[in-house]
């Protein structure tokens, strides 16, 4: 038996066999985006240890999570790739984004943010059929974070943060992250801790679009 594993005949216990560790399921995160080079997992997981990060995709490739298409080259210069078995994780970090939303009422001095994080957490809140027309949402934060997104039938697209867009949310980063609740925009619009601009009919087409489960 492994010392990485829990010794239990279990689903669960199993894949948090491979996926458990501490940074593995961010590893897999950043990838879902697409192949990234050695050198910008190690920005993009800041403050990752260098010795860790690469124990962590040698134990995912070779678990078949993680692809490295160009052996025999620095580690530095190839380009990670999730398997199509690690793109399976999709729904997992996807329901992660949902179930740890309540969890982000407070911003830990420190904490980063990153813009492409923020695509993720929006494409968790969803609806998976929500269809209708594209619709281009702003989320700008008080400390002046801000993106722009494109919110189609079928995926969420990052614009520059200056783009025009049909609907812009303001306020302090973790009632941003409160808004994507729909039950909650309501009562944080009245007590001044967002705002929210934009047409009627815009807002009640993102309003629609937001998953209630």
């Amino acid at each position: 038996m492994s010392p990485r594993s829990y010794g239990q005949y279990c689903a669960v216990a199993r894949s948090l066999d491979l996926i458990g560790d501490r940074w593995s399921l961010l590893v897999v995160r950043e990838l879902l985006d697409g192949p990234q080079r050695y050198g910008e997992l190690l920005s993009a997981l800041a403050p990752i240890a260098t010795d860790v990060l690469a124990g962590r995709l040698r134990y995912l490739e070779e678990h078949g999570v993680v692809h490295r298409p160009s052996r025999g080259r620095p580690a530095a210069r190839v380009a990670y790739e999730l398997t199509d078995r690690g793109r399976d994780l999709q729904d997992v970090v996807d329901a992660l984004a949902r179930w740890g939303r309540p969890l982000l009422t407070i911003r830990h001095p420190g904490d980063v943010v990153r813009p492409r994080w923020w695509v993720r957490a929006v494409r968790a809140h969803l609806r998976p059929d929500r269809g209708g027309p594209t619709l281009v949402v702003r989320f700008e934060a008080a400390d002046a974070t801000s993106v722009t997104l494109r919110i189609t039938a079928d995926d969420v697209q990052t614009l520059t943060a200056d783009a025009p867009a049909d609907v812009v949310i303001a306020g302090e980063i973790e009632s941003l992250a409160a808004s994507l609740d729909p039950y909650r925009v309501s009562d944080l619009t009245a007590g001044g801790q967002v705002r929210v601009e934009g047409s009627a009919s815009a807002v009640r087409r993102l309003s629609a679009m937001w998953r209630r489960d």
